[in-house]
């Protein structure tokens, strides 16, 4: 949570008004979300963010440091966003499981949506880099990811719920990557849709009786 707190409050302020380690951090948030990890260096973000040098290597000794703690918040950020959403009072087992397209819906309407930092990662990461804690922390939110769907999936009693909770991630990702490639937030309502009917269809064995409330 403090995690959560300490970017939101990144995000909310202008850089003049942050230390010199938040300068940096958001700094080189936006420029890795804008661009890219590997195509942004160190000289550009200690430029932008109006740090010394020194102060830079001061707060992270190293590019792959700088590169862990943001994605550590990208994480806590992504999860507290997905938390909100499926734990407002009133909804049912199944609008639990519905309410993660309708936080991505919201993200895919801001201005500054680029896709999912983890997706990217694994494309800027992958299994030849000699980056282990990097590779790590996005190897951990893909199981976390799985793990808080499996959650909410398990009180629909469904007759195989592991596959479901595969089949929702797909659509969870999916929607991610083509509302970055078109620009579209339509596909957040359409897989939510998919993924009601995935989850009502009789073969996966969830009672008619969806909509009861927890």
């Amino acid at each position: 949570m403090q995690d959560v707190l300490e970017f939101g409050n990144l995000e909310a302020q202008p850089l003049h008004a942050l230390s010199p380690r938040d300068r940096i951090l958001k700094t080189a948030s936006d420029l890795f979300y804008r661009f890219s990890i590997h195509t942004v260096g160190v000289d550009r973000i200690i430029a932008e963010s109006g740090v010394a040098k020194m102060t830079f290597y001061k707060h992270f000794p190293s590019k792959a440091d700088l590169i862990a703690t943001y994605l550590r918040h990208n994480s806590a950020v992504w999860f507290q966003m997905l938390a909100t959403a499926s734990e407002k009072a009133g909804l049912s087992p199944l609008e639990r499981v519905l309410a993660i397209f309708d936080a991505l819906d919201e993200s895919f309407r801001a201005p500054s949506f680029r896709g999912c930092p983890f997706v990217k990662g694994l494309a800027e990461f992958g299994p030849e880099a000699n980056s282990p804690d990097v590779q790590a922390i996005i190897a951990a939110y893909f199981k976390d990811l799985h793990e808080f769907v499996a959650s909410l999936v398990k009180p629909l009693a469904l007759n195989r719920p592991e596959q479901a909770a595969l089949q929702i991630l797909s659509l969870i990702q999916g929607s991610i990557v083509i509302a970055q490639s078109t620009r579209d937030p339509a596909v957040a309502e359409a897989n939510r849709d998919a993924a009601r009917s995935l989850l009502e269809g009789g073969s996966m064995g969830l009672p008619l009786a969806s909509s009861m409330v927890a």
